[in-house]
């Protein structure tokens, strides 16, 4: 790194490697006036090395299926990890790291699942590990978090981390369409994988959100300590009803930690968000991160959260970083990643205290109100607001009722009493409804 040219090895020539390729090539001489050096992508490792070579994305003189040749190669300063997944890329990154690569990553998986282990891989071989691209695409989370924010306590994390989710979400609540239908128009758009899982079940969202909630509180955060309920259960029912209520629903990932407390409260999930917020603006495919700092309050980070070129700029501004030596030094001297800090206190999911959207089902007949009424009030939970449509008696109506502040362990353990009384139709639906920090 003390020289004037900067060596790079890529690992992946997909549709973000391609974006980097593209910035590499195209602003080759802006990135030498910002950092000083010049950069070159001198080896780019992949599976099929003749598709690779055909794609014109890079010279093909520099293709090769060869791991040495990118990760131990001494003409290599930086490797950059775009090609996704944990094996065999996990030890990829491994043996980068120990030959003394920097790595600039936009793996979110491979961070949730072995982030502590890479991090304190790098610290001992005196290299960074750069990944701005894993959380929210092209917007600066992570720099946000590690930079901008440094002098606030963060109490607060309240993210739209899944384009696809937020995609359907906004078809479903501004078009009417039912969940298929918005899913099948976000894979014909590119907005969504032929398998969704991954995405619509709310797990991507939580390995982004375990790695910020890391660096916003100072603790160590896997994905698995992230419960998550994706978007795929959601009926268009609830979803008029909560406009009646003044409310839009949005996929959020969730992270609190209130002053004074060691419990941080994390989860993936839809929730009620006032219209007049701003996250409630978000739509389509973009994501948004607002962080409550207890100095600067909110503060709001939006835009394209994946995409060939949004990613490939978050990759880029971290490759420069690195470059221009600041990346670094900040990775060595600042103590926010999660293989220097102590595993966090999860708060159970069922003292989680919010207020709470509960739709039944009932048939409409005498004293089912009182009924409700009296299980609720018996938890201690006091209601904000009551709907009922008009109905015959006898029809099958739905009761939608909002609580107060209140536990969600509450909550269900009343909405497991409503369920078993007679006029009462299948299971009590149960939505988070947010009240954003002022």
């Amino acid at each position: 790194m003390a020289g004037d040219v900067i060596g790079v090895g890529m690992i992946g020539l997909g549709t973000v490697g391609g974006g980097v390729a593209k910035l590499l090539r195209d602003e080759a001489d802006l990135y030498t006036q910002r950092t000083g050096k010049r950069i070159e992508l001198r080896r780019v490792l992949v599976r099929d090395v003749e598709k690779a070579k055909a794609s014109g994305l890079v010279d093909p003189a520099i293709v090769t299926d060869d791991q040495e040749q990118v990760i131990s190669a001494e003409e290599i300063d930086v490797v950059i990890e775009v090609a996704g997944g944990i094996s065999p890329i996990d030890s990829l990154v491994t043996f980068a790291l120990e030959h003394g690569k920097h790595v600039v990553t936009a793996n979110k998986s491979l961070l949730a699942e072995q982030g502590p282990d890479l991090f304190a891989t790098a610290r001992r071989h005196d290299v960074s590990i750069a990944f701005e691209a894993s959380c929210g695409g092209g917007i600066p989370c992570v720099t946000a978090l590690t930079a901008g924010l440094m002098a606030n306590r963060i109490d607060g994390l309240f993210g739209i981390l899944n384009g696809t989710c937020n995609y359907i979400l906004t078809e479903m609540t501004k078009a009417g369409k039912t969940y298929a239908q918005a899913l099948s128009e976000a894979q014909e758009a590119g907005f969504a994988e032929a398998d969704p899982t991954l995405d619509v079940s709310g797990a991507d969202a939580a390995q982004k959100l375990a790695i910020l909630a890391s660096l916003a509180f100072g603790v160590k955060i896997e994905g698995s300590d992230v419960h998550a309920i994706g978007v795929d259960r959601l009926d268009l029912k609830d979803i008029a009803f909560g406009d009646e209520l003044g409310l839009d629903i949005k996929l959020l990932a969730i992270a609190e930690r209130w002053p004074g407390s060691k419990w941080v409260n994390i989860g993936v999930q839809p929730c009620f968000i006032k219209k007049g917020e701003l996250l409630a603006q978000v739509a389509g495919p973009y994501n948004a991160l607002s962080v409550h700092g207890h100095a600067v309050g909110h503060t709001l980070y939006y835009g394209q959260g994946a995409g060939q070129m949004p990613t490939a700029s978050a990759v880029l501004s971290d490759l420069l970083g690195i470059v221009s030596g600041w990346g670094p030094a900040a990775f060595t001297n600042l103590h926010l990643t999660p293989d220097l800090t102590s595993p966090a206190h999860i708060l159970d999911r069922g003292d989680t205290e919010s207020a709470y959207y509960l739709r039944m089902e009932t048939l409409d007949v005498p004293g089912v109100m009182a009924k409700v009424t009296s299980i609720l009030g018996g938890k201690g939970i006091s209601l904000s607001a009551v709907l009922q449509h008009e109905s015959k008696a006898g029809e099958v109506v739905s009761l939608v009722v909002t609580t107060h502040m209140t536990r969600l362990g509450d909550v269900e353990a009343a909405a497991q009493e409503i369920a078993s009384l007679d006029p009462i139709q299948g299971e009590p639906v149960i939505i988070r409804v947010i009240e954003m920090p002022e």
